[in-house]
C-alpha cells in the first residue's frame, strides 16, 4: 500500500493498445500454440498471486523434432487483460531471437513482471478475487494479428492488507495530468533532484521495485537505503525499471526503511507538458515504489 502525504495511493501507469483488446474472447479457449513442434511451459515464483505484486515469470520456449524454422523476425510478448483494460504488456524475447530458434532445443527466459492494485476488496464482487486473461503473443510488423501461443486464466486475489506501506516525505511534486490506463489517480509523481519515502520494515526478505520515465537525454540517478549507497546508473530517455531483492531485515531494527532518489540534474515541468503553466525543476516521472 502506498500513500502521499496521507492522501491517495500512488498510481500505476499503463499502456492501452486496442489492437490487442480483442483477445479477451481468445484467452478462455486458446489451449495449444499455433506453430507446430513449438511448446511453452509458464511458471510464476510466486504460488498464490494477487494485484500489486512483483512476482519472477519463467517462460520456457520448448521445440520438438516437429518443429519448422520462422521465416520472420517475431516479438514476443506477455499481455494480461482484465475488463478490456491491459494490466501489462511486457517482452518476453529471449536471448536467441525466435527466427533463429532449431528443433529439438529449449529457450527460457525469465522477468520480474508487475500485476497492478485493480481490485477492490470493499466490493463484494472482486472481494473474493477475480480472473484475469494471460497471454504469451507472437507479433510481426507486417501481420494485422498476432500469433497466441499460450493462454489461460489466472486468478488474483487481493493484495494482503499487511503488505507494507510506502509513504512519501519530502521532494515529490505531483503533477494534474489526465488519468492512464488502470490508474485511479489523476496525477502524476515526478521527484524533484532529491525525493524520499519510507518503507515500511516487513521484517523478512522483500522485493523493491522502481519504475518510472524519463524525459532528459541522460540521467544519473542514485538509490540510497538508510544512509547507504544501494545503485547508480545512468539512463537514456524512455521508461525504466528496478528490482532489487533485500533484507532479511529485522523487525526489531527500525520499523521503516528510507529510500531516497537523487538525479543529477532536472528540468522545468513546461519543458514535459508545455501545455502547462508550471516552472518547477523535475527529475524523473515515478510509476510505482513497490516494496513487499
Amino acid at each position: 500500500m502506498e500513500k502521499f502525504l496521507g492522501l491517495s495511493r500512488n498510481s500505476v501507469f499503463l499502456r492501452l493498445g486496442l489492437a490487442f483488446l480483442c483477445l479477451w474472447g481468445l484467452t478462455a479457449c486458446e489451449k495449444k500454440p499455433p506453430l507446430k513442434g513449438l511448446a511453452i511451459n509458464v511458471s510464476f515464483s510466486e504460488r498464490v498471486l494477487t494485484d500489486d505484486l512483483v512476482t519472477r515469470l519463467k517462460v520456457k520456449y520448448i521445440t520438438t523434432a516437429g518443429f519448422q524454422p520462422l521465416e520472420k523476425d517475431y516479438r514476443i510478448v506477455a499481455v494480461a487483460l482484465w475488463q478490456e483494460k491491459i494490466l501489462f504488456r511486457e517482452s518476453l524475447d529471449p536471448e536467441i531471437p525466435a527466427s533463429r530458434w532449431q528443433a529439438n532445443r529449449v529457450y527460457e527466459i525469465e522477468k520480474f513482471i508487475y500485476f497492478p492494485r485493480v481490485i477492490d476488496r470493499f466490493n463484494p464482487k472482486t472481494a473474493a478475487g477475480i480472473k484475469i486473461g494471460f497471454s504469451i503473443l507472437m507479433e510481426n510488423s507486417g501481420e494485422a494479428e498476432p500469433l497466441v501461443l499460450y493462454s489461460r486464466k489466472i486468478k488474483l486475489l487481493p493484495c494482503p492488507p499487511e503488505a507494507p506501506e510506502v509513504i512519501f516525505l519530502e521532494g515529490w511534486e505531483k503533477i494534474d495530468r489526465p488519468r492512464v490506463g488502470v490508474s485511479d489517480q489523476s496525477y502524476e509523481l515526478w521527484t524533484g533532484a532529491r525525493a524520499v519515502c519510507l518503507l515500511e520494515n516487513p521484517g523478512r526478505a522483500a522485493l523493491l521495485m522502481v519504475r518510472g520515465r524519463n524525459y532528459q537525454e541522460s540521467l544519473n540517478v542514485s538509490l540510497f537505503l538508510d544512509d547507504g549507497l544501494l545503485d547508480e546508473f545512468t539512463l537514456g530517455p524512455g521508461p525504466f525499471q528496478k528490482v532489487y531483492s533485500l533484507g532479511p531485515f529485522s523487525a526489531k531494527t527500525d520499523p521503516e526503511l528510507k529510500l531516497t532518489l537523487a538525479v543529477d540534474k532536472t528540468l522545468p515541468v513546461n519543458q514535459v507538458y508545455p501545455d502547462l503553466n508550471d516552472d518547477r525543476p523535475v527529475g524523473l516521472r515515478i510509476e510505482k515504489v513497490y516494496f513487499r
